[in-house]
């Protein structure tokens, strides 16, 4: 019997220890679901409304799986941290080559930089690969919230996951009402890039701070880019300041995602010419 009580004794303080990291996971979680959401909106944006419709709910079932799939190789992406930085370049690239893209240049660059007129399974594997990127950035930071007892990590990542859904509900409205919102998606991902890349490069800086301090610090600069991307579409005399500023970093991302876009296309070159003779055989 006294066995039993101290299990049970034991059992809740593990869960009272617990209910702090799982509530913090549930809430931060839910707030930095905000660009994984948006940016799926966008990324289907322009395909017609019933394959938007079909892409963006691959897109959210991709996020939970591949969410689970990095809580599950949680350990072996921390010890191999090439995972981390080819998923913060690609992250990365998907903003330069929105940005290079809206520009005259795309049919210039074309494949390399190409993210607004793919085909629908062009778009899905996009979509796919940065829900992939995300969830490795996510999960890692988790984990450094409880690394010694994983389950309050798998509880609080499981439930926040369900808030990316109920947001991205709303992101085409977002979208829709305020067009601005798009570039706001991409320049996010783009963020959550350099962020993974920062902290891959200054690892000893970042580990001053806790992840629940990394984790606000990280959701601040979202609200912060958001509302200046907001100011920018409403204010003139912004627009005409920030110009010649924009102009000039245009020319560094203008390079990158030329460059990474066109390594991009050399790896999926061969897998897209197996699929077309794929095609061709089954016709």
């Amino acid at each position: 019997m006294t066995a039993d009580l101290l299990a049970a004794a034991d059992l809740w303080q593990n869960i009272k220890d617990a209910l702090p990291v799982i509530l913090s996971l549930i809430v931060i979680e839910g707030l930095l679901s905000v660009d994984n959401a948006l940016a799926i909106a966008a990324m289907a944006k322009h395909l017609d409304d019933k394959k938007r419709a079909l892409a963006m709910n691959i897109g959210y079932i991709g996020a939970y799986g591949f969410r689970v799939l990095a809580l599950l190789v949680a350990s072996w992406i921390i010890a191999n941290h090439w995972v981390m930085f080819l998923g913060a370049l690609y992250l990365v690239w998907l903003m330069c080559a929105h940005f290079v893209g809206q520009s005259d240049q795309e049919e210039d660059e074309g494949e390399a930089v190409n993210v607004h007129h793919r085909t629908f399974g062009a778009t899905i594997l996009m979509i796919s690969l940065m829900d992939l990127s995300l969830s490795v950035d996510n999960v890692v930071a988790a984990i450094a919230l409880s690394p010694k007892d994983l389950w309050p990590v798998y509880v609080g990542v499981s439930i926040g996951i369900v808030a990316l859904r109920l947001i991205a509900g709303v992101a085409v409205k977002w979208i829709e009402k305020y067009p601005v919102l798009e570039h706001t998606a991409f320049i996010l991902v783009g963020y959550v890039g350099m962020l993974l890349l920062a902290e891959l490069q200054f690892e000893e800086f970042f580990h001053q701070y806790s992840p629940t301090q990394l984790k606000i610090a990280k959701f601040a600069g979202i609200l912060v880019l958001t509302a200046l991307t907001l100011a920018w579409s409403k204010l003139e005399w912004l627009q005409k300041v920030s110009k010649p500023v924009l102009q000039l970093v245009f020319i560094p991302m203008n390079l990158f995602a030329v460059l990474v876009g066109s390594l991009i296309v050399l790896i999926t070159t061969p897998f897209k010419l197996l699929w077309s003779l794929r095609g061709r055989k089954a016709a």
